[in-house]
């Protein structure tokens, strides 16, 4: 009878609402991981997270503390490479929510530290675990569409209030940032990050200084994509894929925050239309999962790659460039 093998001892740095809408309820259901410390800035917020009651208020006690195996970050964004950086240098893995980085550069150095200490380093993009999101790029490359010819993504929500922290540029705020990582980088791995061109890039501005909203049109591996992020959008979220001989899309008004609800994926193809049904999941779980497997040496789990991060990274810097020339 093989050994258990015991659940990876996380600790949190950040304890604000992703903290606990995301990580928190996914590993309180894992078996591969558990909460063991969490460091924020406001104690009772962190006790709210921490089911043994271990709280810091520094990041870097947390951090130094070798019962810690694994670090869950969901600070700002501008902070994520540097509190990554200083995880990964103390001997622990990290998963850093989303956008990892505020450029390319820093994923490379990130990436370089990762290398250099032998640690894992992720960006939390959640979606990519959904199994309606691995169905739809299945179907896509199966041939029954034919060849994939258009691309069209939007991730959309309105209300940000102007104290909230997406809205100042200097804390990595933007629309861009915060949807990006789903809606625009989609087409991009969609198509096994082909080389991509910008044709068009448009920005509306928050009058804090953050891109608001940002559309942008691009080709890549022989389709068109157009993509869109905005934070003063009325909820839209769609995430269609165009072939020669019909379509995939995602159904409903969840095509990248389907989380712990059933969902859809319509299929237009030789045959006529179908339905694909999907049941409720938590793709966050499934994620936190992986990656605590993989922190535990197993094979029998997906990690996103720094490969991939970096690519994205690079193409929102594009983005950025062609915006501000």
């Amino acid at each position: 009878m093989s050994e258990k093998v015991p659940p990876v001892r996380w600790g949190f740095i950040g304890a604000g609402m992703i903290a606990k809408k995301a990580l928190y309820p996914a590993l309180l259901r894992s078996k591969w991981g558990e909460i063991y410390a969490v460091a924020g800035k406001d104690p009772g917020r962190a006790k709210e997270l921490s089911p043994s009651g271990r709280i810091y208020t520094d990041y870097q006690a947390l951090i130094d503390d070798p019962n810690v195996e694994a670090i869950y970050i969901s600070l700002p964004n501008s902070l994520h490479i540097p509190w990554s950086i200083a995880a990964m240098r103390a001997g622990k893995d990290v998963l850093c929510e989303k956008p990892v980085a505020m450029n390319a550069q820093e994923v490379r150095e990130a990436t370089s530290v990762a290398k250099e200490t032998g640690r894992l380093f992720m960006e939390a993009s959640w979606n990519r675990w959904h199994p309606r999101t691995k169905r739809l790029a299945e179907i896509a490359h199966s041939g029954e569409i034919g060849r994939i010819e258009q691309i069209k993504t939007c991730f959309t929500y309105d209300g940000l209030p102007d104290e909230n922290i997406r809205a100042f540029p200097e804390l990595g705020g933007g629309g861009l940032y915060d949807l990006g990582p789903y809606s625009v980088a989609a087409p991009i791995w969609l198509m096994n990050f082909a080389p991509t061109e910008i044709t068009k890039a448009e920005v509306a501005w928050h009058h804090k200084g953050s891109d608001e909203t940002v559309r942008v049109e691009f080709t890549i591996g022989g389709a068109k994509a157009e993509a869109m992020t905005s934070m003063n959008v009325p909820s839209t979220l769609y995430f269609e894929v165009f072939g020669s001989e019909g379509a995939v899309v995602m159904g409903g008004n969840d095509a990248f925050n389907s989380h712990n609800n059933p969902s859809t994926l319509e299929i237009y193809g030789k045959h006529g239309k179908r339905v694909e049904q999907f049941d409720a999941c938590d793709p966050y779980q499934l994620m936190a999962d992986d990656f605590s497997k993989k922190v535990r040496g197993r094979d029998d789990c997906w990690i996103m790659s720094l490969e991939e991060s970096l690519v994205f990274a690079e193409f929102f810097d594009a983005i950025f460039a062609k915006i501000n020339k």
